[in-house]
């Protein structure tokens, strides 16, 4: 069990039924834009080689999904799970915490830029809780 876990709020208001719809409607759009930007930042997908495009697809897919139960639920623990996660395998396959963290950023200024604004900023309360557990998790490791 992360440390951090005692140190960040464990219930988030669920999203509103029109948020969650705009958001499934959008989510490939939110994912194709977001690998799109997370690709020009070579040094950070750069140990992916010629995969890149297909490993970041995947890894945000499945952020993407995860994102989604907790909102539909208010309930963070599946995302403290898969940070925690990702912590412990990623650093495996090449990836730094704060390429997680980056793209984290990026996807949250894509969902503000796709989604309307009443619908972006329930979402965006979820990402950002990623992001503040996210530098926690940086900043343990030093």
């Amino acid at each position: 069990m992360s440390p951090t876990k005692s140190n960040f709020k464990k219930d988030l208001p669920a999203i509103s039924p029109q948020a969650m719809a705009s958001f499934q409607e959008h989510s490939q759009q939110i994912i194709n834009e977001t690998v799109f930007r997370s690709l020009k930042r070579e040094e950070e997908v750069v140990q992916h080689g010629e995969g890149a495009k297909e490993v970041l697809t995947a890894g945000l897919g499945f952020f993407t999904q995860n994102l989604e139960a907790a909102m539909s639920l208010g309930e963070v623990a599946l995302l403290e799970d898969v940070l925690v996660w990702a912590k412990d395998r990623l650093p495996h396959d090449g990836v730094a915490m704060e390429h997680v963290l980056s793209r984290f950023k990026i996807y949250r200024g894509v969902v503000m830029e796709i989604l309307p604004e009443e619908y972006a900023k329930e979402v965006i309360i979820y990402i950002d809780w990623m992001i503040s557990y996210q530098k926690d998790i940086i900043g343990q490791r030093f």
